[in-house]
Formats: structure tokens, C-alpha cells, sequence
């Protein structure tokens, strides 16, 4: 594919932050969501350079846009592309990432960005599921629940399939990624909801319909779920209250967007929460980060314990039933991506997994909604999580969202672990 207008990157800044090598951890690692697609569109033409290739990108359409390249339409997992300042300017640190974006033609990679933080609220907060990270499997000390939960992973993995070769556009033919086991996570002294930090904290920004209100609050009940952590959903930050030095209208496509760069440091990182284990800034409105960029899906620190995504380029969840469902998926899989990357946890190289990178929607779209065995037993290392339990409640709650195939897999998983099922 072309090249043509792309930048020389440092080796350091091409990490894939759930890629990022375990020598930056737990310095300020940012997630950057990559997409690049011919886009299909009405918005115009805007030839794009990520760091993926070259080529053209196009136009919105169905609520997805193309960043750069010859993929299929947008998608994300993450990148690791530098950040901006809060004036969408260039700055220097630690390595990051975001979501889904693309580089202007001749632009070079955003600076990093460190950032964490949520602004206090009115009133409004509501805790909306978890049991507060305080249970472990057992009573083992940590040697013994590594090993505990490395041989619940081996029995698992007779249901997951491992990862095929990839597409010529997709996130591994991009991008050299090492992985990361289970032992060498526990190994890197990840950020983890411990002692005090035990609640997730979600950050509504600006306005929502009355069904992503209802994916929100199901994303909330999710990851509670997931993580097994108190979820807190706070009272809304006005879009108004955004200065115009931290918007802008996309000059091709004519989209209005937030500034990632804004919201990470003036309005979620003065405040985090003292038991914040992450806060997570989500809004409708589209984002960006700064300079020479054309869009993101959001950002979110592997070490600061915060982020920011957008519901923008999911779909239409007023679409009746069946995209009511995509739109929660697409959310779910964001959410649950985005706080692994925030407990420092990498992209996923040797099973099909909701940790693994995507470069574009159809990419994101064919990885499932849960972790490999691996990720799984970060996931429950990490919050104390019991895994069959953990799976049940999972079980349960696709069953009253009417995510089928997810159900089926959640359930299938804690038979196994309970000997039920072979």
C-alpha cells in the first residue's frame, strides 16, 4: 500500500499500548484505537496518514468513517500514537495511544500525554453493580493463586479458538506485537484495583438519546460485572461547558468534535476519586485529538487509571431491536477493552479475544466479546474475580440483553469449570 506522506516514527512510539513493552510500564501509556478503511461516504474526500499506510480515506457513512488506508471501514483497538496537550498542540512524554484514528497527510505522531482525574458532581451518583474487588479465589497467598488460576486457564482453553493468520489490513499484519501471558502480567506490576481503589467511575459528557442512555447504563452493569468492581455512574458534564479552544468541525466531513486532550486534563484529571479505580469519560460526541488528526474512538491510560471513548461511530441504537444489540456490543467490547488496558493489561497475540488489537471496523466486529483464558485470569488476579462465578454473572446478564452467542459461550464456561460440561 502507499506511503506517501507519512512520517518516520520512532520505534518506541509504535508500541501498541495493550502492546506496549512491559519497560513502559507503568509509566503514562495512552490506548489509541486504530482504524484505516476506504470509508464509504457523503462527507467529502480526506486523504488520511496513519501509521498504518498511506491511502485515501473517505467519508461517514452508517456511522462509521475511514481513517487511512485500505482496510474496511473504521474500527478500533489500539494504537500506540502519542497524545496531545489540552490545546491539541505537540508535546513531549511518555508513550501513548488512542483510539481510532487517523494522521493528516504529512502530519507527524501526537506527543504523549499523561492524565487522570474526574470533575466532582452534584449529586446523582449511583452505584450500579460489583462487589467491590474485595474476594479472592480462596485464601491462597499469591503464588498459590497464580498457579490456581493458570490451570483454571488450561481447562479453558478447549473453547477458545486460537488467533489465524491475519488479513493483509488487519491489526497484526501491521503491527509486531510481542503479547502477554498471564505470568508475565502478573510479572510486570500492573496498575490494579487495590486497597482503596476498588470503583470504576463512569463520566457521561455531554448529552445522550434515551436508548444510549439505556447502553450506558448497561455498560456500567457490564463492567461491574467484568471486573468485578463497583461501577459509579456520575452526573453529566454539559457539553456547553467545553471552550471553543476544545472543539472543532472536521474540515472535510463536517463532523463537530471534542478534544481527547481537553477532557483527560481539565476536566477529568484535577478530580479523580480517591477509590478510583478507573474513570472513564464517555460521551456521544465525536472525538479527536489534536493535530493532524481526523478522528478517535477514545484514549485511556494503562497507568493513570483514566480515559475517554465515544459512543459516536457505533451505529444507530434507535434502529429497532437488532441494532439496538450491535450498538450495546460494539459498546461493551470499547469498555471492557479500554479498563483491561487501564489495569495495564496488553494486546492479546494467540487467541480470538476482546484484548486483541483491531484496525478497522470489520476487524473489531469479528473479535468476540470475551477474554481468552489468559486475559481472563489477569482479569481475575487482578480484582479477586472467582472465575465460574464470574462467567455465570456473565451468562446471566447477556441473557437478559439478548446477546445470544455471548450467553451460549458465558455458560458453556462455568459448566466446564463446575464439571458439568466437557
Amino acid at each position: 500500500m502507499s506511503l506517501e506522506g507519512r512520517r518516520s516514527v520512532p520505534a518506541w512510539k509504535t508500541i501498541a499500548v495493550a502492546a506496549l513493552a512491559a519497560a513502559f510500564l507503568p509509566a503514562s501509556i495512552f490506548a489509541l484505537h486504530s482504524a484505516f478503511g476506504p470509508g464509504f461516504g457523503d462527507a467529502g474526500t480526506a486523504k488520511v496518514t496513519g501509521l498504518n499506510d498511506g491511502a485515501e480515506g473517505t467519508g461517514r457513512t452508517g456511522g462509521t468513517e475511514s481513517n487511512a488506508g485500505a482496510g474496511t471501514g473504521v474500527a478500533g483497538r489500539t494504537e500506540v500514537l502519542p497524545s496531545p496537550r489540552a490545546d491539541g498542540r505537540m508535546r513531549k512524554a511518555p508513550a501513548t495511544g488512542t483510539s481510532a484514528a487517523g494522521l493528516e497527510e504529512g502530519a507527524a505522531a501526537l506527543p504523549g500525554m499523561s492524565a487522570d482525574g474526574a470533575p466532582p458532581m452534584e449529586g446523582g451518583a449511583g452505584e450500579v453493580s460489583g462487589d467491590g474487588g474485595k474476594s479472592r479465589c480462596g485464601k491462597e497467598d499469591d503464588a498459590a493463586l497464580v498457579e490456581k488460576l493458570s490451570e483454571i486457564a488450561g481447562r479453558l482453553r478447549p473453547l477458545h479458538v486460537p488467533l489465524g493468520k491475519p488479513g493483509p489490513h488487519d491489526w497484526l499484519a501491521r503491527h509486531r506485537e510481542p503479547g502477554q501471558t498471564f505470568r508475565e502480567y502478573v510479572a510486570s506490576r500492573p496498575t490494579l484495583p487495590r486497597g482503596r481503589r476498588t470503583v470504576i467511575f463512569i463520566q457521561p459528557i455531554g448529552g445522550f438519546g434515551k436508548e444510549q442512555w439505556r447502553i450506558v447504563g448497561l455498560t456500567a452493569e457490564y463492567l461491574g460485572i467484568c471486573f468485578h468492581l463497583p461501577v459509579r455512574t456520575r452526573d453529566a458534564v454539559p457539553l456547553d461547558s467545553i471552550p471553543a479552544r476544545a472543539r472543532r468541525v472536521h474540515p472535510a466531513w463536517g463532523d463537530r468534535q471534542i478534544l481527547t486532550g481537553y477532557i483527560l486534563e481539565e476536566v477529568l484529571k484535577p478530580h479523580l476519586p480517591d477509590d478510583a479505580a478507573a474513570c472513564l469519560g464517555l460521551t456521544a460526541s465525536d472525538l479527536w485529538p489534536g493535530e493532524g488528526w481526523n478522528f478517535v474512538f477514545g484514549q485511556a491510560s494503562l497507568s493513570e487509571r483514566v480515559g475517554v471513548w465515544s459512543l459516536y461511530r457505533n451505529g444507530d441504537p434507535a434502529a429497532g431491536e437488532e441494532g439496538f444489540r450491535l450498538y450495546l456490543l460494539r459498546t461493551l467490547k470499547t469498555a471492557a477493552h479500554e479498563t483491561g488496558h487501564m489495569f495495564s493489561m496488553l494486546h492479546c497475540t494467540a487467541w480470538e479475544c476482546n484484548m486483541c488489537g483491531s484496525n478497522h471496523r470489520e476487524e473489531s466486529d469479528r473479535r468476540p466479546l470475551w477474554e481468552c483464558p489468559e486475559c481472563m485470569a489477569k482479569i481475575c488476579w487482578a480484582a479477586g474475580a472467582a472465575p465460574a462465578e464470574r462467567y455465570r454473572r456473565l451468562a446471566a446478564f447477556c441473557a437478559a440483553s439478548g446477546l445470544e452467542k455471548e450467553r451460549a459461550f458465558y455458560e458453556k464456561s462455568f459448566k466446564l469449570l463446575e464439571g458439568r460440561e466437557k
